[in-house]
């Protein structure tokens, strides 16, 4: 029950501040530039100091040596997601402009915006460097996957090379491989660089959630309606992608902290960019929004029931 009610306390916390995003957004507080500075200088800036950082202070070589049955679980986890979730897409028989929006809605949570912050709220700052692995393998997948079956809904092809070499230009991406080689090669950064990563570590949570509520506000609450493919997306998302995780878990003896934060990451809501790339490519965006939002909304109830099984 304590640990129920640390969750709901949590899930509450990561709540109000979103509202607080949402209102800003509603009073005019906050447009559309702040939301693209605020969006880019976590991308680009905050985000890879905090993953240079967290990597520094919470991993050592011999730690990180065992995160390769981490990276498995999240392939394995993430790939397989993928499969389930098409073959649940057919079986709705989803026309072609539904399906790959319908897929990355299953297969690829919101593992920074929405779930850095509950996990860190959940477990604390030490759980950091396991959510920034797991973001690694979901956020190629989502990438090279997600965005590709994206692509091919709106007809506008799929797989590109250029794609690739633009993923692998991030300085998120970047970020967490400079991270990895540090801790690899056992170099430990100046204190004043770590004080300067720890400012940059504390501001991602609160702008990021402030920037989910102004995203949810964009979407909209008035026009949402679940239907049978949101119905069947919401399962998927929050009962057999969790499901999945936990399977690969114990199959790779991934335990303890490392294996909470796992599962937590694999039940947030569905990622932002399904949005986004439904737009660009002329998928059906409007699936891509109500799916979107509802699931935001519903993650902060079903992470605490979550927390009472793990």
């Amino acid at each position: 029950m304590e640990t129920f009610l640390h969750a709901v306390a949590s899930a509450t916390i990561i709540l109000l501040l979103t509202a607080t995003g949402y209102l800003c957004a509603a009073k005019g507080w906050m447009g559309s530039g702040a939301k693209s500075f605020i969006s880019k200088f976590l991308m680009t800036v905050a985000i890879p100091c905090m993953s240079i950082y967290s990597f520094q202070v919470n991993l050592s070589r011999e730690m990180l040596g065992q995160s390769v049955r981490m990276l498995l679980v999240g392939i394995l986890s993430c790939a397989l997601d993928f499969f389930l979730a098409f073959l649940l897409g057919k079986l709705l028989r989803l026309p072609r402009r539904r399906l790959g929006i319908f897929i990355m809605m299953c297969a690829v949570s919101n593992c920074v915006f929405i779930g850095l912050a509950m996990c860190t709220e959940l477990f604390g700052s030490e759980c950091t460097p396991y959510v920034m692995l797991y973001w690694t393998v979901s956020t190629t997948f989502m990438q090279l996957g997600g965005v590709s079956l994206v692509r091919w809904s709106g007809e506008a092809g799929g797989f590109s090379a250029k794609m690739l070499l633009h993923f692998l230009r991030t300085p998120t991406i970047l970020g967490t491989l400079a991270a990895i080689a540090l801790v690899l090669l056992d170099i430990r950064l100046p204190a004043l660089v770590l004080s300067y990563g720890r400012y940059m570590n504390s501001l991602v949570t609160p702008l990021a959630l402030l920037l989910t509520g102004y995203i949810i506000y964009e979407l909209g609450l008035k026009n949402l309606r679940i239907d049978r493919t949101l119905s069947a997306m919401l399962l998927f998302r929050f009962v057999a992608a969790p499901a999945v995780c936990v399977l690969f878990c114990s199959l790779f003896g991934v335990t303890g902290l490392a294996r909470s934060v796992y599962v937590v990451e694999a039940a947030m809501p569905v990622v932002t960019q399904t949005v986004v790339a439904a737009a660009e490519y002329g998928a059906d965006e409007q699936l891509a929004a109500q799916g979107a939002a509802i699931s935001t909304l519903a993650c902060f109830v079903v992470t605490p029931v979550l927390m009472l099984l793990l």
